[in-house]
């Protein structure tokens, strides 16, 4: 028996997300909400709307009328981030990496930079020294996607130095995440995208599609990537609209795999991620090992000096987050350049996942920014009643 609250839940994520779509936030979107009943039922409520590309830049019949569905497959951007994180609890947890491990330890070329002298916790907390961010896909002298790329590009992330901030502050940074997957891949001499898989994908039973580096897929798998996936943008560097390719240009360069992006997934994967986190955060672990203790889950959200980045995730600011206001103070997620994000109210019990490509066909579309608190206190509004 489907219960009244799904219902209206349901209807209330609908109306919104074709709110969004009306209002061109995004071409569609899909969402997933995950909440706790009072006898202790866990109800997860998919919803979608829209069309998987913009209606503008449509350039076939198919496309102009390919609707979002429930599993349709976006590029999570750096939602990336708080699973390579796990991933690197994970391993953590069972001897086989160390967050005080460092880049020069592994690579001699990169002593004396600031990535290279950062242990791998600094890194993942955003608290490393290393700049925000660098178009070092621009000036690779190597064949992209390279193993003379990734080499090239890891080495430039780890000299760029944030220039004016007191070392080991707070500076959010996609190129700390790239030099954390080198010490991640080279120190365990695995893949991202296998230890992707191994440690988040089959221990929650999720489908291939639901949590995968596209560039990693198999070509069977990859086929079907294509019939499922939402595009990004229309991209001046690659002179094409990007589909089924990670939409960041220097995970690009990298050949799609990297910490910071390259993970596609849809609502329901990155929603039952989620709710593995708030329930071993909680002890909560009906069947199974939990994906990460509870100690640890409560160390890595454990507020940080000088802003709200964790390792691994972020926290609700006190003003303007995009988690809206209603939910608790205690609430932790990330956002997505693509449009993307997952927040989880530990207090409340809920988790909230909103997937789109507000990107497409541009990035200078930032409606978002408006629509993702009102869609959070508007969902959390009807879960508590």
């Amino acid at each position: 028996m489907v219960s009244s609250r799904r219902e209206r839940v349901h209807t209330e994520a609908v109306r919104l997300l074709t709110a969004g779509v009306t209002g061109h936030v995004f071409p569609g979107a899909t969402s997933f909400v995950s909440y706790r009943l009072p006898d202790g039922t866990i109800e997860n409520v998919t919803a979608c709307a829209g069309l998987q590309v913009a209606p503008a830049i449509a350039a076939s019949a198919s496309d102009k009328n390919r609707l979002v569905v429930d599993d349709t497959v976006y590029d999570l951007a750096s939602l990336t981030k708080p699973l390579f994180a796990t991933v690197c609890l994970r391993l953590v947890e069972r001897g086989a990496l160390s967050l005080e491990l460092r880049a020069e330890q592994l690579v001699p070329d990169v002593r004396g930079t600031p990535g290279g002298a950062a242990t791998l916790e600094q890194l993942l907390c955003h608290r490393s020294g290393i700049a925000a961010w660098g178009g070092l896909y621009l000036d690779v002298p190597h064949e992209l996607g390279s193993t003379a790329a990734r080499r090239w590009i890891f080495t430039e992330a780890a000299r760029r130095a944030e220039e004016g901030k007191k070392k080991g502050g707070p500076v959010y940074s996609d190129l700390g995440y790239i030099v954390a997957a080198e010490i991640v891949t080279r120190s365990t001499s695995r893949d991202l995208a296998t230890h992707l898989t191994k440690e988040i994908v089959e221990p929650l039973a999720l489908e291939p599609l639901d949590l995968a580096y596209a560039s990693a897929l198999a070509p069977d798998k990859h086929r079907e990537l294509m019939k499922r996936v939402a595009p990004t943008e229309r991209d001046e560097w690659r002179g094409r609209l990007v589909r089924g390719e990670v939409h960041d240009e220097n995970c690009a360069a990298l050949g799609g795999v990297s910490g910071h992006a390259g993970v596609f997934g849809t609502a329901k994967g990155m929603g039952v991620f989620g709710r593995a986190i708030l329930d071993a955060l909680h002890g909560r672990v009906k069947t199974g090992a939990p994906l990460l203790s509870q100690a640890t889950l409560e160390s890595a959200l454990a507020s940080r000096d000088g802003g709200t980045h964790r390792l691994g995730w972020d926290g609700k600011s006190a003003a303007d987050s995009s988690a809206g206001r209603r939910m608790s103070a205690s609430t932790f997620g990330h956002l997505g350049f693509t449009g993307t994000s997952i927040w989880c109210d530990p207090v409340a019990d809920v988790v909230v996942v909103l997937l789109s490509n507000r990107v497409c066909p541009s990035r200078a579309n930032e409606k978002i920014k408006g629509f993702r608190p009102a869609f959070h206190d508007a969902i959390m509004a009807v879960v508590a009643g």
